[in-house]
């Protein structure tokens, strides 16, 4: 599929563009961050569901999500409206995913069939608007330009912007339900208020988009599924992309979803939770630029290898740490923050390049499918790295506002230290066989291009 006219995107386009694009993520990761870092807290704690339980839940509706996210994409890749191909999900999903977010503080306590019931509902309604909304606006880097440095840009400016809400959502949301007066009503206070903001911030990206996405008399109709699937087949890039990001997320969940619980059973504060995720994130946020940067003049394999170093590093430190006071155990999470930094970069950076590998191998041009298989594959590697913790939580005798006998409080440290150390190890190993440099990708698109000139 030749994008002929639509290749509008220029090393020359305008940073106030680059920002309506990139501020998004601001707006997603106000909905993706709360039950990321609290909703399983939520549903054990405050709830009082039992792990296992809270994780099932969790863990299908994530991958339930992370199957639609390829469907979402075949169907954005095919709609052509006088409102663009991925902007209607913005301008008319956007309303309805509000709602759906704040119906999953709504559930009522105790662990009673119909609470379950209720928490599984408005979870799956949660993750099947997000993925329809979200999908499309994520194949909008790959639309908007070929040009892999104005890439980059974009993907430090969708960073910083989603690093930037994780750092709200992290330092703010536990001191902010206790403000709103703590329990269930508190949470929901907490999630009508995000989800305010970002149906604010994603309505604006519609606007600024505009001129992007608009249907053009040089743009092919969209291929077939079978020569998306072939074209996919051929994307090797992809699927190391894909093996990377799955790892990473599986592993990392398994230690993320557990610091809550690490500061209030091992540390004994569970203030200090939400005060290091929260911190964990302004790390992020100040190193994503720094990546961005490395990104651009050295290229995006290089970058996230490098940035698995400090993940190694302070993953070590944080094992060494322990017992040590909270001060080294906060060093030890800075130093793993550095290194999250580039899987952020790197993994939304290189996903529009393997589009581009998979049109220059086989002429088959399909942003939002390549967008919709990453994102399941990460999906599914955090759904099922919940539903494990969930299992795993249970099956070392972890019980909600207990003190914890001292082999539970090992099994859970032991957990946080080696599935991320395996994670980082593997993910290194296919990262090391990513073969998209800068050069090569702009060959890439010369000789893509040139064929569009001569068809």
């Amino acid at each position: 599929m030749v994008m002929g006219k639509l290749d509008v995107g220029a090393p020359g386009l305008s940073f106030s563009r680059k920002l309506a694009v990139g501020v998004g993520d601001f707006g997603f990761n106000l909905y993706w961050q709360p039950p990321s870092l609290y909703l399983l807290y939520f549903y054990t704690d405050v709830l009082k569901l039992p792990p296992a339980v809270a994780g099932g839940i969790y863990m299908i509706a994530l991958i339930w999500d992370a199957i639609l996210d390829p469907i979402v994409g075949l169907t954005a890749d095919r709609t052509r409206s006088r409102f663009g191909r991925y902007r209607p999900y913005l301008l008319f999903g956007a309303p309805v995913l509000a709602i759906a977010f704040i119906l999953l503080f709504v559930v009522p306590g105790a662990s009673s069939p119909q609470a379950v019931l209720l928490a599984g509902a408005t979870h799956f309604l949660f993750r099947t608007l997000y993925a329809i909304v979200s999908v499309p606006y994520a194949a909008l880097t790959a639309r908007i330009t070929r040009d892999a440095a104005v890439r980059a840009d974009i993907t430090g400016i969708r960073m910083v912007s989603a690093t930037l809400a994780g750092v709200l959502v992290a330092t703010l949301t536990l001191p902010l339900a206790q403000m709103f007066g703590g329990g269930r009503n508190g949470w929901t206070a907490v999630a009508s208020l995000y989800a305010a903001v970002a149906t604010i911030v994603l309505l604006c990206t519609a606007q600024g988009v505009r001129p992007f996405d608009r249907p053009t008399d040089g743009e092919a109709a969209s291929p077939p599924i079978n020569e998306k699937l072939r074209a996919t087949a051929a994307n090797w890039p992809l699927f190391l992309v894909l093996g990377a990001v799955a790892v990473s997320s599986f592993s990392g969940t398994v230690f993320q979803k557990n610091l809550l619980y690490y500061f209030k059973y091992v540390v004994g504060d569970a203030s200090l939770g939400g005060g290091a995720l929260g911190f964990c994130a302004i790390v992020s946020a100040v190193f994503v630029p720094v990546f961005a940067l490395v990104a651009r003049r050295w290229g995006k394999r290089r970058a996230w290898l490098i940035g698995i170093v400090p993940s190694l590093a302070g993953l070590i430190l944080w094992r060494l740490a322990d017992g040590q006071g909270t001060g080294a155990l906060f060093v030890a999470l800075g130093i793993m923050s550095m290194g999250s930094a580039a899987y952020y970069v790197c993994f939304w950076a290189m996903l529009p390049d393997t589009v581009e590998y998979a049109e220059w191998k086989t002429g088959i041009r399909s942003e939002s499918f390549a967008f919709g298989l990453a994102m399941l594959g990460q999906k599914a590697a955090l759904g099922l790295g919940a539903g494990l913790l969930g299992i795993l939580l249970a099956h070392i005798g972890y019980v909600a506002d207990a003190v914890q006998s001292p082999e539970t409080l090992a099994d859970l440290k032991a957990m946080m230290f080696w599935f991320p150390f395996a994670g980082a190890i593997v993910t290194a190993m296919l990262i090391g066989f990513y073969p998209i440099t800068p050069k090569r990708h702009l060959q890439m698109v010369e000789e893509i291009a040139a064929r569009g000139a001569t068809s």
